[in-house]
């Protein structure tokens, strides 16, 4: 094989892993966000969920506490994954969720958040972003559309330690998000 043949090959690889990557980059509440990790939940071997946690670019692998007592912008977006996710099976786990963050210190309005998806059908290929903006509350959107918005900063705290409190959903993603 010729050597050009190799470099041609190796530079059109190249260019397509580049053109592969996601070029996220967002304001939030003034402050550019950076992933600061990602994880799966699963549950029984099956895939149900991507998320990832975006911080500002200052909180960066930052300690658990400080992330979730931090009164700053943030977000956590969720893709679901699987079929098997429905509503219904969504809600209970978010529900069970808060009453985990509740249990470590971060009670919030989880009928608040539930009620945000009253109207929502979901399915596999479905993008949930949760963000939080300091004196605004927490927003959540369906597929870029705005469900709603809960004021303060305690529902931020409830929700994001769902996640990566001190009693998660799931250690792996906890481990993940928190690029661990």
């Amino acid at each position: 094989m010729k050597k050009s043949t190799i470099v041609k090959g190796s530079m059109a690889a190249l260019l397509a892993v580049l053109l592969a990557l996601p070029l996220f980059s967002a304001k939030l509440g003034g402050k550019e966000m950076v992933a600061n990790g990602s994880g799966v939940r699963t549950k029984l071997g099956m895939k149900l969920y991507n998320a990832t946690l975006f911080v500002p670019q200052e909180m960066k692998g930052g300690a658990e506490a400080d992330i979730l007592n931090a009164d700053q912008p943030m977000s956590i977006y969720i893709n679901i994954t699987s079929g098997m996710i429905t509503k219904e099976k969504f809600v209970d786990a978010v529900s069970e969720g808060f009453d985990k963050a509740a249990g470590a210190g971060y009670g919030a309005d989880k009928q608040a958040y539930i009620n945000l998806f009253n109207n929502v059908t979901i399915q596999s290929g479905d993008n949930f972003n949760n963000y939080y903006i300091p004196g605004q509350g927490l927003t959540v959107t369906h597929n870029n559309k705005a469900l709603g918005t809960i004021k303060g900063v305690q529902i931020k705290k409830g929700f994001f330690a769902i996640f990566i409190g001190p009693k998660p959903v799931q250690d792996s993603l906890k481990k993940g998000m928190l690029g661990k």
